[in-house]
């Protein structure tokens, strides 16, 4: 059995040593691909190629595409020069995180028992503690338009929960979800390839959304494994390359991306998120006017 780990770097160069540092001699891993995603930093691949081994691999991509493009990208690299064949499971992760090898050893266990799964992550955790949403049910046209503000959260609460997973399903050992967090998740290789990988249209954010509706349609599962863990910092990569609003305008190509491909949401429907983009923007500027007065 090989397993390949891809990690996306992006001007990021101090978590991505950072992370290879911790996993570098995990036995369980044969081989990581660190993906440049066209950094802008001169500097960045220079100091990532310090990191090669027989076992770390610095590749660079053509552009800088986002999240999807990035991790295509590296597999695709795999599948050319090592074959669909050499690595039995692949895992996609953020260079921001930390997991301990016995977790990734257990979760390789529980793909080996159960063929179906294409995809299976532990828990997510923030530094302060388990992520509320590290897992989330489809992504309707009506629940997604619930949770694209504060107002509409407030106002159609009902349907906001009924998108989410509630505290005592986190409570199982054992989830089957729809979709799970992007920022580290370990791949049945020959199931995702079946699949598509990802999807090169969306730039960031709804990967994971479209991953989910597209193992629907070949019946694969997806499960979160609640007893295990890695920690995200918070999506610290992101928080220092772009603004909040920036990241609001992607937010919402994104939504609007996956709600008229995968939805086929409406032209009406299509108006109403590109509204609701602007009703989040103003709201971001009330919440960071009282963060600064609070802070004060």
């Amino acid at each position: 059995m090989s397993i390949a780990m891809i990690i996306l770097n992006y001007n990021d160069k101090e978590n991505t040593e950072e992370i290879i540092k911790n996993i570098k001699d995990y036995k369980i891993l044969d081989k990581v691909i660190i993906v440049d995603n066209n950094s802008t930093n001169k500097d960045e691949v220079k100091s990532l190629q310090k990191l090669t081994s027989s076992k770390v691999e610095v590749i660079v991509s053509n552009k800088n595409g986002g999240y999807a493009y990035g991790n295509n990208y590296g597999l695709k690299y795999i599948d050319k020069h090592y074959g669909v064949d050499t690595f039995k499971y692949v895992i996609i992760s953020n260079p921001d995180v930390y997991i301990k090898e016995q977790d990734i050893i257990n979760t390789i266990q529980f793909l080996d028992k159960n063929e179906n799964c294409v995809i299976a992550s532990p828990r997510m955790n923030y530094i302060n503690g388990p992520a509320r949403r590290s897992a989330w049910k489809h992504r309707n046209v009506i629940t997604d338009i619930a949770n694209s503000t504060r107002i509409t959260q407030f106002l159609l609460y009902p349907f906001f929960k009924k998108g989410e997973y509630s505290k005592d399903d986190f409570k199982k050992e054992i989830l089957k979800v729809d979709a799970i967090a992007g920022s580290f998740f370990i791949a049945n290789h020959e199931l995702f390839k079946n699949i598509g990988y990802f999807d090169d249209n969306t730039f960031l954010f709804y990967e994971e959304d479209i991953i989910s509706v597209n193992a629907k349609k070949f019946n694969y599962d997806i499960y979160s494994l609640n007893k295990l863990s890695f920690t995200h910092y918070e999506s610290k990569t992101i928080g220092k390359i772009m603004s909040v609003f920036k990241k609001q305008d992607i937010l919402f190509d994104s939504k609007i991306y996956f709600q008229k491909k995968y939805n086929q949401a409406n032209l009406f429907q299509i108006l109403i998120f590109k509204i609701l983009k602007y009703i989040r923007k103003f709201e971001l500027i009330f919440e960071i006017l009282i963060k600064k007065i609070l802070k004060h």
